[in-house]
């Protein structure tokens, strides 16, 4: 009898007692029907998606829609969006049948694998990780898993383990194919990103450049824009995310948000070239929404020290600050503090440099050679039909106040024939 007793224990410690593992059994077979609906599911809101049909938000019809809208009720959804809730939540249902189970009958390893990819179905990267770490534990030759596992990482911001992941499902691949051209390319797309992540540029422009190699055409033009962007400034890749943010944040008219966004980018910049670059970007954004003399400032700095070698756009920009600016001190009566600023305007070659000479042609009008002189150096420049009309005016009357008729007359002609 001793020797019966002890046999079903033995029996009990290898495979749970009988109704434990039937049940465990039958919630394994309830969460893999439940992981099935959900994938159904969400194949058919992809479909939906990629057919761009049934995705317009909208409010709920019916009677119920009727009555949550007389309460106040604003809530809209698509049918896509409807259909990926009842995703998640064939999801869910699937994770704690999964979990009971596994607490029933944790010998059952395959469990682990469906509840680790149930997971990150749900996006619930917290709970995916430690349980990838300890299939990985009895499982590390299979790379797949280890990709899996710095996916969830790279999706949980743990930028670290990605690279850890990436790297190892790598040289798995390579281990037990013995060959490097067994490697699926996004394992190296992958660990590429997860470098960026962690601000390694050199080890990301390789995995980046390893992996055009393998790519098609098409994939190979968009690898080579996160290349070029990774040497934007020299790869510092810092630099490039403040640049982006500044974008962002400008495009969201957050202008105190790209302020900050350039002034980071400033700071972190390895060259010269991206520093002037976000300092341009930075003083126009300062100029329109925030102090209009410390944007001129800032970019005069940068124009004045590139002298010949400064870029066009720079340098329009800077004469256009200038000039308008002057035109704001005339309107508010301060014409000698605009004069400076007109003067500048001129000493920059830019699309509306002559507009300075006339503007100050029209400040100097008590003196009249001065008047004369910035006037007729004012038509030597490209001018607005206004700008050349002013100028012109201006002539008719020093050349007639100098009692100089014949250089009157000409310039009231070239008046009248506008």
């Amino acid at each position: 009898m001793r020797k019966i007793r002890k046999r079903i224990r033995w029996r009990n410690w290898l495979f749970g007692e009988e109704k434990t593992e039937e049940q465990a059994t039958s919630l394994f077979e309830h969460g893999k029907e439940d992981f099935a609906a959900g994938e159904e599911f969400l194949k058919e809101a992809n479909a939906m998606r990629v057919a761009g049909t049934d995705t317009t938000m909208k409010s709920r019809g019916g009677v119920f829609g009727l009555i949550g809208q007389a309460m106040g009720d604003t809530t809209k959804s698509s049918k896509e969006q409807d259909t990926r809730k009842r995703a998640m939540s064939a999801f869910k249902s699937a994770a704690k049948n999964f979990e009971k189970a596994y607490t029933k009958q944790p010998e059952m390893k395959e469990l682990q694998l469906w509840l680790v990819a149930t997971y990150d179905r749900m996006e619930e990267w917290d709970k995916s990780l430690p349980l990838y770490r300890e299939i990985l534990n009895e499982r590390q030759g299979e790379d797949n898993l280890w990709f899996a596992y710095g996916y969830a990482a790279y999706s949980a911001k743990q930028y670290d383990k990605a690279v850890t992941g990436f790297d190892q499902a790598m040289r798995i691949r390579e281990l037990v194919t013995g060959s490097t051209d067994s490697i699926p390319n996004n394992y190296r797309l992958y660990l590429g990103e997860a470098y960026l992540k962690t601000y390694q540029d050199q080890n990301a422009l390789k995995m980046f450049t390893l992996a055009q190699s393998y790519s098609t055409p098409e994939d190979s033009a968009e690898i080579q824009k996160t290349i070029d962007w990774i040497n934007w400034d020299n790869g510092g890749i810092a630099a490039a995310e403040y640049r982006d943010a500044a974008y962002a944040a400008e495009t969201n008219e957050d202008w105190n948000g790209a302020r900050e966004a350039y002034l980071g980018g400033i700071s972190s910049a390895r060259t010269v070239k991206a520093r002037d670059f976000l300092t341009w970007r930075l003083s126009l954004v300062t100029y329109n929404y925030a102090n209009k003399t410390e944007g001129i400032q800032r970019l005069g700095e940068v124009v004045n020290r590139l002298g010949e070698e400064c870029p066009k756009d720079y340098k329009e920009s800077y004469g256009k600050m200038l000039y308008a600016y002057g035109q704001e001190l005339v309107a508010n009566n301060d014409r000698r503090g605009a004069l400076e600023y007109f003067l500048n305007s001129t000493k920059v070659q830019w699309e509306g440099q002559g507009g300075g000479f006339v503007a100050i042609a029209q400040i100097a009008a008590n003196d009249l050679a001065q008047s004369i002189e910035q006037a007729e150096r004012a038509l030597t420049f490209p001018l607005t039909p206004e700008q050349r009309k002013a100028a012109y005016e201006i002539l008719v009357t020093s050349y007639r106040s100098k009692g100089q008729w014949e250089q009157m007359k000409k310039y009231q002609a070239l008046l009248g024939g506008q």
